[in-house]
């Protein structure tokens, strides 16, 4: 099933902030959870478990909006898809940022204070 154009353009559009929203979510509510919990000592490679679930999503993210910046506009007009396709590849580009700003964390913050 094809969604209509004008909705399969508007998800393209906003795809960049709306993975950047849930990957946010996802990492913050992990890391919440992971703080609020003790006695979780597994580590690899000197991280905890929390950290590279972390980096997987963040990984998954960019893969995510790669494939978003495969995707074609699909409206009626050339000034529209030229509208949306680079209006949508900038925000994947300012989501990719985010999304890889927040994952940089992992390496250099400690996850909980407290701990």
């Amino acid at each position: 099933m094809r969604l209509p154009v004008a909705t399969h353009d508007l998800l393209l559009l906003f795809a960049g902030p709306m993975v950047w929203a849930a990957h946010f979510v996802l990492i913050y509510g992990l890391n919440g959870i992971a703080c609020a919990r003790s006695g979780s000592a597994a580590r690899w490679g000197g991280l905890p478990w929390e950290a590279w679930a972390i980096v997987a999503a963040g990984a998954l993210a960019a893969a995510v909006l790669a494939a978003c910046a495969a995707a074609r506009p699909r409206s009626e007009s050339e000034h529209s898809r030229r509208f949306v396709r680079w209006t949508s590849l900038a925000l994947l580009a300012l989501a990719l940022l985010a999304i890889a700003w927040e994952t940089m964390a992992v390496l250099l913050v400690p996850a909980c204070s407290g701990a």
